[in-house]
């Protein structure tokens, strides 16, 4: 079912239903609506998941059919993107005990 599907690619993104209606720019309540069975997923939110998740394959998303990531680049660029941010914090983390070191001198 189409709502199993959306579910897994909630978890996947490792967000809250909120946070996940949020980055695909739908209603919070029509998420949980369309979740929840109370609605019918709409291509609306079809098309805004598979415009936030390239590595979501759309036809897998649709009907079921293959494997939930499209493809193994884009969970490559997804994992370079994340070290990307995790490297980049650490530097402000890094930057802000330095800081923090030079305030309690003072």
């Amino acid at each position: 079912m189409i709502q199993e599907r959306l579910k897994a690619v909630i978890a996947y993104s490792g967000l809250k239903d909120a946070a996940f209606a949020k980055r695909i720019g739908i209603q919070q309540i029509t998420l949980w609506r369309q979740l929840n069975d109370q609605r019918k997923v709409s291509l609306e939110t079809i098309l805004a998941v598979a415009d936030e998740f390239p590595e979501i394959d759309a036809n897998w998303l649709l009907r079921g059919n293959g494997s939930m990531l499209a493809n193994n680049e884009a969970q490559e660029q997804r994992l370079n993107n994340l070290i990307d941010v995790i490297s980049m914090q650490q530097e402000t983390i890094r930057n802000l005990q330095e800081k923090i070191k030079q305030l309690q001198n003072q």
